[in-house]
């Protein structure tokens, strides 16, 4: 209970209010920038003793001591401010002037670099030296600019210091709720991050409170720069600011655009901990090291004509082997004549975490997948992305496109026009198919009302096609987007492409929102009881799917029309993190076997039809996201681009492939940076991802 703490702030309040009155009765009650000055310890308190009211601060004392002697000094300065400008004035060597605005600048700077790190960083003072350098020259460029954008006055260090603040603490919650640093293409995604916001629970602890402990002493020592005095020549000096601002401006840009982080500078990143790499690098550094890395890497030696003739000697393999075995060329017969509907789910966050040693607290998993007739292909799916990322997920089905060839930390929904790029809606469209895209919620999401028109959708029904529709948990059921479909299917006899991505199981899993006796009885030894309680709420959320789908299996069986059906999970919880590194405490955390336990989903391919060609016992093998379009349609006997027949041919010496790394046809993997040992293949389809796919966007 963070109740009886808010005394804390409380009584630093009353102590402000207090010396404010005594200072009044000596001299006069403070005028026009005094009190601007004491809005900022004042706010501060006020703050805290709302989120220790509301129980939203889960700290201890010493955050909240250090905010208030913070805002003590910072008010003490405000109600002093007249007697120290006086003092000011009388300095009359231009020297110590020039260190009056100096060293309240620097302090800054320095209050701006731990008013960033120290929110989401537990040793912010274990940065190197250099790497703290760097990102201490970004703030201090950054607050150069604003104190000359300000007329030399000290609100525009604060602001600057502030602005630091507030990265940090967003960087904060990021990392609490999805582990995850932010990435310079979340910048394009804060409609989607808004609009998914409202599921999460925002406490801070005592860091978070350390860090406006810096800004508040900012507001102290940026009330000590000397103020400008007005003179005569006022429009010159105003002009002379703003060009002085504009340089600062010029020369920040050039910072962090010219001189290579990576080759020049040192600095390094491993995307798999980008998490890891800001705390030890600083989170400025590192983020404009990701943003120097956007583009996508051309293959060494690339050209077009070498690549085209790449891909027609995989399409000739294809034709003269896969292509002619029975099972296709019954299944393309087939195709041709009963042309079958094809509905593709991506399920939010649906994975089976019995692989995290379910046997052990008890959990089988969504077992229920396994045991369906009819079933095509169904296991394991090898997934790019962990906690977040469903546009990514999407991408790499929609476009059978890895993202190993595009790069992490890149949203290409976000950053790409897919106008012209590969897409299974462009695909089923060209083949007479009416096509629609389903998500009930926010049209806006990761720009899917731009994306799914760019990629040829016919229609895109979001949230507001689900008007009074049922609720569980994170949003609108699975089921109430299965009922569309059926919709879908009962007023049109043609056959369709839809594909949907469903909601009710997003993040967060504390929300407290499901009926107990919908709620297991999990326990991980070595959780608390608030992870234990995620782990319950998010397997009440898989079992609702499983319930969901199992219905919505059973009104497919009963339509008298052919329907293929794919279902896959997009990505794992995050809290799938904890489960491995408690599980699995002896193995190394940058280990790959460790990351590729965090980076699997379940998935099947069904039917409700006999599939001409198909065996007794559906594929099982290694799956990645990025070949699964094409393997389905393979299977199902519909017409393949030149791009999926190579991939088809290379999935047999590479049979998966993410951003984790590529599977051999053993199963064993290799990571993506062990380029010796990686399959031929991988090189040979980099180049011709990179003419289908990179060259049309770039």
């Amino acid at each position: 209970m963070s109740l009886p703490l808010a005394l804390i702030p409380a009584l630093a309040l009353v102590l402000i209010v207090a010396g404010t009155l005594c200072s009044a009765r000596k001299s006069s009650f403070p005028q026009g920038a005094e009190l601007a000055w004491l809005v900022v310890p004042v706010a501060a308190l006020l703050g805290s003793i709302a989120f220790c009211g509301l129980g939203l601060y889960e700290g201890g004392p010493l955050g909240l001591l250090a905010l208030c002697a913070a805002s003590l000094v910072s008010a003490a300065v405000s109600v002093s401010r007249r007697s120290i400008d006086v003092r000011l004035e009388q300095i009359g060597s231009s020297s110590a002037k020039t260190a009056l605005v100096a060293v309240p600048v620097l302090a800054c700077v320095l209050l701006g670099f731990f008013a960033l790190e120290l929110p989401y960083n537990e040793n912010p003072l274990g940065i190197a030296p250099s790497f703290a350098l760097i990102q201490c020259t970004i703030i201090a460029l950054a607050l150069l600019a604003l104190f000359f954008v300000f007329q030399r006055r000290g609100a525009g260090l604060v602001l600057g210091t502030a602005l630091c603040w507030l990265i940090g603490v967003a960087q904060f919650f990021v990392a609490s709720f999805k582990g995850t640093a932010i990435l310079p293409n979340d910048l394009y995604a804060l409609g989607t991050a808004a609009a998914v916001s409202g599921s999460y629970v925002y406490s801070v602890g005592d860091q978070v409170l350390l860090g406006l402990s810096c800004v508040v002493l900012a507001a102290a020592l940026a009330q000590l720069v000397p103020r400008p005095k007005m003179a005569p020549g006022r429009v010159r000096a105003v002009a002379t600011n703003l060009v002085a601002a504009a340089v600062s401006a010029l020369l920040l840009a050039a910072f962090v655009t010219v001189p290579s982080y990576t080759n020049q500078l040192g600095v390094d990143m491993d995307y798999w901990f980008t998490l890891d790499f800001y705390k030890k690098q600083g989170m400025l550094t590192t983020f404009v090291t990701i943003a120097q890395d956007m583009a996508i890497k051309v293959p060494s030696g690339y050209t077009d004509d070498a690549a085209r003739r790449l891909e027609d000697d995989y399409v000739a393999t294809y034709d003269e082997t896969l292509d002619t075995e029975p099972a296709r060329s019954a299944a393309q017969a087939q195709f041709q004549e009963v042309q079958p509907t094809v509905i593709a789910i991506m399920n939010e966050t649906f994975a089976d975490l019995s692989s995290f040693k379910g046997n052990v607290w008890g959990y089988d998993g969504p077992t229920s997948l396994d045991e369906m007739s009819g079933l095509l292909a169904c296991g394991d799916m090898s997934v790019s992305v962990l906690g977040g990322g469903t546009c990514n997920s999407e991408f790499e089905f929609l476009t059978g496109v890895s993202l190993a060839y595009v790069g992490d930390g890149k949203y290409p929904y976000q950053i790409y026009d897919l106008t012209d790029t590969p897409s299974l809606a462009r695909q089923f469209s060209e083949m007479g198919y009416a096509t629609t895209a389903i998500h009930p919620n926010l049209a806006s999401n990761w720009s899917r009302d731009e994306v799914y028109q760019k990629m040829g959708f016919d229609q895109f029904l979001s949230i507001d096609d689900f008007a009074g529709a049922p609720t569980f948990h994170s949003g609108v059921t699975d089921a109430a987007t299965y009922d569309k479909i059926l919709e879908l299917l009962e007023g049109d006899d043609s056959p369709q492409f839809i594909f949907d991505v469903t909601m009710q199981n997003h993040s967060g899993y504390d929300q407290g929102n499901i009926p107990e006796e919908q709620l297991g009885d999990y326990s991980v030894e070595g959780f608390g009881d608030y992870d234990n309680g995620q782990i319950n709420e998010y397997l009440a959320c898989i079992e609702a799917s499983e319930r969901d789908l199992a219905e919505f299996v059973a009104a497919l069986e009963k339509l008298d029309r052919p329907v293929v059906l794919v279902f896959f999970g997009d990505h794992q919880p995050y809290v799938s993190t904890a489960l491995n590194g408690t599980l699995f405490p002896d193995e190394d955390p940058t280990s790959l076997e460790h990351n590729l336990r965090t980076h699997e989903t379940a998935y099947l391919v069904w039917a409700n039809y006999d599939v001409a060609g198909a065996g007794d016992e559906p594929y099982d093998g290694p799956a990645s996201l990025a070949y699964l379009a094409s393997a389905t349609l393979e299977t199902i006997g519909a017409p393949l681009t030149d791009f999926q027949k190579a991939q088809l041919v290379a999935r047999e010496e590479m049979p998966a492939l993410t951003l984790v790394g590529a599977c051999h046809p053993d199963g064993t993997w290799t990571a993506l940076d062990e380029q010796e040992t990686l399959p031929k293949t991988y090189d040979d389809l980099a180049r011709i991802t990179y003419l289908e796919f990179a060259r049309r966007v770039e």
